[in-house]
């Protein structure tokens, strides 16, 4: 066994095409948000779908910090 197996599997990653997989869904699911109205289904895949992945996206951006004076608030209101 590799004593840095997780570094040879992360120099592995196509970060490139893992970009583009997020930002398409990124894009889908802001379309999906922007074109909701008012009814039991739209709550229930708001409820279900788009506020969960914006909490792992919000997960995510607090734990990946870029420079040292990062000032951006997470995209969730308080809880």
């Amino acid at each position: 066994m590799n004593e840095y197996e997780n570094i040879e599997k992360v120099k592995r990653l196509d970060f490139d095409h893992l970009d583009m997989l997020v930002s398409e869904r990124i894009g889908a699911l802001k379309l999906l948000a922007q074109s909701m109205t008012e009814s039991d289904v739209h709550d229930a895949i708001c409820r279900d779908l788009i506020l969960p992945c914006v909490y792992t996206l919000a997960q995510f951006l607090e734990s990946v910090k870029i420079g040292p004076d990062v000032t951006q608030s997470s995209p969730l209101p308080p809880v």
